[in-house]
């Protein structure tokens, strides 16, 4: 691979050591970055200038079910249950490998066209080998970073049929994966268990899948909620008395959790992930991140489900932002009592008695980049503009009537920038999009009609209604 210099860029390493640069140089040998400094002199085999763009780690989407990609926009107005009616109960049953492959492939080129680099792939509609091999064969195609989350269905069970809840995740596929293709643990594609966990599954499943991830050596993952009528009544208080928990485990939503089971996740070193553009349209209690930050945990945040929402990070950034502040201050509010309260000395200024953002863009930012990362196991690998760790980056042009002068580089990317904005991304050295083009827009264009003919008969012989 060859040598880059990208040069005279404004620098957003999110790393602390290295710093942030109002114009400085990054330097890429083959796979990994060899040095972020304000000026590089070296002979390389190509030049970037990135003169009035913002040169930052990759976005990394900790959380996404790209399978789902053709049917962007059903559930709009879902509420309750739809999406487990709707979806797993009338849609997911129909899918072909062939489904599930376009699907993947453009949610994943999709994701990278708008500056994600690596995304957790939760695949939980793979009914055959033929579908797992589907998922992951558009997953190497598309060229993205990917850890690959080997789910299960969810199908309502025939008669004389065990319900879903109580079958142990299928060890062998695990094994066939893990011995085969996605051996590496270091390579673009890794793999990842995404089990039922203690809300979708009994104690006794519980027990089989959390010993099969450890004994795999697997990143493991589950949706959780905390209500009252999830399975394993203790949740992760009980997975954590039986030694089953450990650093290595990832835990999707979990917005009715109260804070003693969050500070069991915490202690124990597993990761959280928020989805607040999803949570928010179904759900009563606020996303966790806010609250795993309170107790001194790193909040993840990803996307979720493109059936009811906007798919990229920037866009999720921004919910995240402006939800944890709205409960932030909410709370803010509520701590001040009475006469307590400041009053504002101007005459007719009202105004708020918050005299503190509780969080700010740059949080926000680290959240959807080396937090990201840790919860997924690689903060070593990627996550930053680090010198060592792998070239996987992106740059942001700054040229744009909505964005020109947005004045600090962390809230230009937080608040204004748009994917159409990201003229450029680069993992593992690898050039993937340039000049605001994907490299790949010839296979976007080859399966965008096969995406539209997916989406059009899962619709027609599902029954399902867009309302």
């Amino acid at each position: 691979m060859p040598s880059i210099l990208i040069q005279n860029a404004c620098v957003l390493s999110l790393d602390p050591e290295v710093g942030d640069f109002a114009k400085a140089d990054v330097l890429i040998d083959g796979n990994r970055i060899v040095d972020v400094a304000p000026h590089i002199v070296c002979q390389v085999d190509r030049s970037i200038d990135a003169d009035g763009s913002i040169v930052m780690p990759g976005l990394i989407n900790a959380h996404v079910h790209t399978w789902e990609t053709a049917l962007r926009g059903i559930g709009g107005n879902w509420a309750g249950l739809d999406y487990f009616n709707y979806f797993h109960g009338r849609l997911a049953p129909l899918y072909t490998p062939d489904d599930t492959y376009v699907g993947t492939l453009i949610g994943a080129l999709a994701q990278i066209d708008a500056g994600v680099t690596t995304i957790f792939d939760w695949c939980h509609n793979n009914s055959t080998p033929a579908h797992t091999d589907a998922a992951v064969d558009a997953l190497l195609a598309s060229g993205i970073r990917a850890v690959f989350g080997h789910g299960t269905v969810k199908p309502k069970p025939r008669p004389g049929e065990k319900h879903f809840s109580e079958i142990p995740h299928p060890i062998a596929e695990l094994r066939r994966l893990r011995t085969g293709r996605l051996s590496d643990s270091e390579g673009l594609v890794t793999l990842a268990m995404a089990m039922l966990g203690p809300d979708y599954s009994t104690l006794d499943v519980c027990r089989h899948d959390f010993r099969a991830a450890l004994d795999l050596d697997l990143l493991s993952s589950a949706h959780v909620w905390g209500k009252p009528n999830r399975l394993v009544k203790g949740g992760y208080r009980t997975i954590a008395a039986e030694g089953l928990l450990r650093a290595s485990h990832n835990v999707v939503h979990a917005n009715y959790f109260q804070d003693d089971e969050l500070q069991i996740l915490i202690d124990h070193g597993a990761s959280v992930t928020a989805t607040p553009g999803v949570e928010m349209q179904f759900h009563a209690q606020r996303p966790v991140s806010g609250r795993i930050k309170a107790l001194g945990g790193l909040p993840s945040i990803g996307v979720d489900s493109e059936v009811g929402s906007k798919g990229d990070m920037f866009d999720q950034m921004r919910t995240t932002l402006l939800v944890e502040r709205m409960f932030g201050i909410q709370d803010a509010f509520a701590s001040i009592e009475g006469d307590a309260a400041p009053q504002s000395t101007a005459v007719g200024t009202g105004g708020s008695p918050v005299e503190k953002t509780p969080i700010r863009g740059r949080e926000v930012l680290e959240w959807a980049t080396v937090n990201n990362a840790a919860a997924l196991g690689m903060d070593r690998r990627i996550g930053s503009l680090t010198p060592g760790k792998q070239a996987d980056l992106i740059m942001v042009r700054r040229d744009a009537l909505h964005i020109v002068s947005a004045q600090d580089p962390a809230q230009a990317i937080v608040s204004y920038a748009q994917p159409n904005d990201v003229s450029l991304v680069m993992i593992a050295g690898r050039i993937v999009k340039e000049n605001g083009s994907l490299l790949l827009a010839d296979l976007v264009e080859q399966w965008r009609p096969a995406l539209l003919q997916s989406a059009q008969r899962l619709m027609r012989d599902s029954g399902v209604p867009i309302v």
